[in-house]
């Protein structure tokens, strides 16, 4: 057996879903979804949980996932941001809280907070970087970090100074940030990234590498840091090298 399929079987056997099917998504188009949103009519709630709905199936046909809810959607008229990996490491799986300001401006990112409900993950880096990248590949509303623009292109001007080594190095729930790079900055570099691999060495072997760092409940684990070259036959820091050349302008 090859050191790779070694991985692969002790990723299944240790995490049991952690490397979902496509065809688990019928859950997901079936899924229990409630939504407390004072700020909006009868009509716009359940407009916005049929929006919900359809992005849902995106991702779930996508990735896999088979987290079928319920989903309790949140939306305040109130400051913060959208959150939904957050509450999931709290214990209340299913919890997507969304801010008005948001939905007035057309930026919220339903789909990205979607991937944090059927695609959780104990490293920050890693769960950002998915779900920054889905939202944009399965077609989401222009919302942070991006806005809609081509993510390579924007996380261009962050890519040569980004520690990236501490980035990788954080553990749910601490911040995807540094105090040398503001959110937006390293959300765009982990989107970037992990938009990288996937289209470089396949969308398995990510699933792979993302299935060593499950989140567990209060727990804080951002993974071994040799598993990069057990799944890649790279270290990490190859593979940002790698990276920074694919997006050089």
């Amino acid at each position: 057996m090859t050191r790779y399929a070694h991985l692969i079987g002790l990723a299944f056997a240790t995490f049991g879903t952690a490397l979902p099917a496509p065809s688990q998504a019928g859950a997901c188009s079936n899924a229990d979804i409630n939504i407390s949103a004072p700020p909006l009519s009868r009509g716009d709630q359940r407009a916005f949980v049929e929006k919900f709905r359809t992005q849902l199936t995106k991702a779930c046909d996508w990735w896999g996932g088979n987290f079928a809810g319920p989903y309790r959607i949140e939306i305040e008229d109130s400051r913060g941001t959208s959150m939904a990996l957050i509450p999931a490491w709290r214990g209340n799986h299913g919890q997507v809280i969304f801010r008005m300001r948001t939905i007035r401006q057309k930026t919220s990112p339903i789909t990205h907070e979607i991937v944090h409900t059927v695609a959780p993950n104990g490293n920050r880096f890693l769960a950002e970087g998915l779900a920054t990248h889905a939202h944009d590949a399965l077609g989401g509303q222009p919302a942070f970090p991006n806005f809609g623009e081509d993510i390579h292109a924007r996380a261009r001007q962050f890519a040569d100074d980004a520690d990236m080594l501490a980035l990788e190095r954080l553990a749910v729930p601490a911040r995807l940030q540094l105090p040398d790079l503001r959110p937006q900055g390293a959300y765009l570099v982990a989107g970037s990234f992990v938009r990288f691999l996937i289209e470089t060495h396949g969308m398995e072997k990510f699933r792979t590498l993302y299935a060593l760092t499950p989140l567990v409940t209060r727990g804080r684990f951002a993974g071994r840091p040799n598993r990069w070259d057990e799944v890649y036959g790279q270290t990490f820091e190859e593979l940002v090298d790698a990276w920074r050349s694919r997006i050089a302008g």
